[in-house]
């Protein structure tokens, strides 16, 4: 055996103490578990994107499931804690247990990041990012869109951000912080798909006819170098066969599929 081939180790499972839980929406949580200083190296040293997998006893079984990160590395740094957002899924066991069962001062076992819905940070370059997600599928959005706001001084996003209704939209308080923060770099669009707007573009589901035409209004697809999808696959496919056929290079295009209720 070549030296050292035997010390390889799996990733292991920490017990993580949650330090905050958040209602973000009558049907999602948020939820930020404190990382003590002996695991730092192992749970902050993560790239926008990424995700964290939990275990638990549900109903006598055990059940796993992963959830991404929705904090920025720096900011999951500076507050030595990682987050989750949990959205209820149908059937789901794992995400009624967070939702409903997991309470401030709990200990949950999780494992340290993993994932490759990463797009590396350039912070010298001035860059426009475009970001296209749906329901739950903001919670790694928010880390990247965060990330690159920090992290690149001079480059710029715009979000998609497509739900049923605005009460549906998770971290929509913290998004809205942001755009305020960065109002010449940072473009919010929500899109609802069950309540009417005063725009009708932005009524209606994110399908490639209406991605299309929400591109050329805000984001003319020359003027953007990253494009990120996160949602459902049906929308995350409309929305990569639209950028191909457009032209977008597929390295350009980074995607990550959820599931998400019927918009």
């Amino acid at each position: 055996m070549p030296p050292g081939e035997g010390a390889r180790r799996h990733p292991q499972f920490h017990d993580l103490i949650v330090s905050n839980r958040e209602q973000l929406t009558n049907e999602s949580v948020a939820l930020t578990f404190a990382v003590p200083d002996e695991l730092a190296g192992m749970f902050l040293r993560f790239e926008a994107g990424q995700y964290l997998t939990v275990r638990a006893l549900v109903e006598g079984e055990e059940v796993r499931q992963s959830y991404s990160l929705c904090l920025s590395p720096a900011r999951a740094r500076q507050l030595q804690s990682v987050r989750v957002g949990v959205s209820l899924i149908p059937g789901g066991r794992m995400s009624a247990y967070l939702n409903t069962a997991v309470e401030v001062g709990d200990s949950v076992a999780v494992l340290p990041p993993m994932g490759t819905f990463t797009v590396p940070l350039r912070p010298s370059e001035v860059r426009h990012h475009v970001m296209i997600a749906a329901g739950s599928g903001i919670t790694p959005i928010l880390s990247h869109v965060e990330s690159v706001l920090t992290g690149e001084p001079a480059s710029r996003v715009t979000l998609f951000f497509g739900n049923r209704t605005a009460a549906d939209a998770m971290f929509i308080g913290e998004l809205t912080a942001l755009a305020v923060t960065y109002p010449t770099r940072f473009r919010l669009v929500q899109v609802l798909s069950r309540e009417a707007t005063e725009v009708p573009l932005l009524a209606g589901r994110l399908d490639p006819p209406r991605v299309s035409a929400l591109l050329e209004r805000y984001a003319p697809v020359p003027t953007v170098d990253e494009f990120y999808l996160c949602g459902p696959n049906g929308m995350v496919e409309g929305a990569r066969s639209l950028l191909a056929s457009q032209g977008v290079p597929d390295e350009r295009v980074h995607d990550e599929v959820f599931y998400v209720p019927v918009m």
